[in-house]
C-alpha cells in the first residue's frame, strides 16, 4: 500500500511538471503571436521610421566625426602658430594634420581670411601663411638690441655674413625656420634671443646672406680691411 502511494505521488509530480511545461509553452506561443500581430500592424510605420532612424544615426556620426576633425585641426593650427611665431608653411600643416594639400590650403585660406593674414612664397616655392597680428603681439623683444653690450673680442669674432644653413646652425634651429623668418621685420629681434652672443641678424635679398645687426659689430666690420 505504501508502494502504491509512492507511485501515485510520483505520477502526480510528473503530471504537475508536464502541466507547467505546457502552460509555459502556451505563454511563449501567445507572446510570439501577440508580437507578430503587433509587428504586422506597425509594419507600415516601421518601414517609414527605420530609414529615418538609420539616416539620423549616420548623420549624428558624421557630425561627431566632423567636430572631432575640426578640433584636431584647430589644435594643430594653434600649435604651429605658437611654434613658428605666427608663420605656417602649407607643407608643414598638411604633413602635421595628415591631410591632402588641397584640403589644408582651403583650411588655411579660411583661417587667413578670419585673421586678416597673408601668404608668401619662398625661394623654394613653399607657401607660407603669415599671421602678422599674432606675430607682432607675441614677438616683442624683452631686451632691446642696444641693451646687450658686446666686448671687442666678440665683435671681432663675428662673421661678416652667414648663409641660411650657417645661421640656422648658429641659432640652433632648422634651416626651414630661418627660411620662414628671413623676410620678417622681426628677424633681428627673434635671432637675437637665440644667438649665443646676443646678436641680431638681418637678411639681404641681393646676396641671399645674413649679416649681424649690432651697432658695434657693424662699426667694426666697416672698419675692417
Amino acid at each position: 500500500m505504501a508502494k502504491a502511494a509512492r507511485i501515485a505521488t510520483a505520477d502526480m509530480t510528473s503530471l504537475g511538471k508536464l502541466v507547467r511545461s505546457f502552460a509555459f509553452l502556451g505563454c511563449v506561443l501567445c507572446c510570439v503571436v501577440l508580437l507578430l500581430t503587433l509587428i504586422h500592424k506597425l509594419l507600415p510605420l516601421l518601414q517609414l521610421l527605420l530609414p529615418l532612424a538609420i539616416s539620423w544615426w549616420f548623420w549624428q556620426r558624421h557630425r561627431t566625426e566632423q567636430s572631432r576633425q575640426q578640433k584636431r585641426l584647430r589644435t594643430v593650427f594653434y600649435r604651429l602658430l605658437r611654434e613658428y611665431n605666427g608663420q605656417i608653411m602649407l607643407l608643414d600643416f598638411a604633413m602635421t594634420a595628415e591631410m591632402p594639400a588641397i584640403v589644408a590650403r582651403r583650411y588655411l585660406d579660411s583661417r587667413a581670411q578670419e585673421f586678416a593674414a597673408h601668404f608668401e612664397v619662398t625661394e623654394q616655392g613653399d607657401v607660407v601663411y603669415v599671421f602678422s597680428s599674432l606675430q607682432l603681439a607675441r614677438s616683442q623683444p624683452t631686451v632691446a638690441p642696444s641693451a646687450l653690450p658686446l666686448d671687442d673680442a666678440t665683435v671681432s669674432a663675428l662673421p661678416a655674413s652667414l648663409t641660411q644653413v650657417e645661421l640656422a646652425k648658429r641659432l640652433g634651429v632648422a634651416a626651414k625656420t630661418i627660411s620662414r623668418k628671413k623676410h620678417s621685420p622681426l628677424l633681428s629681434d627673434w635671432s637675437q634671443t637665440r644667438d649665443p652672443d646676443g646678436v641680431g641678424w638681418s637678411y639681404a635679398a641681393q646676396t641671399q646672406r645674413f649679416s649681424p645687426m649690432s651697432d658695434r659689430s657693424s662699426t667694426q666690420l666697416e672698419k675692417a680691411p
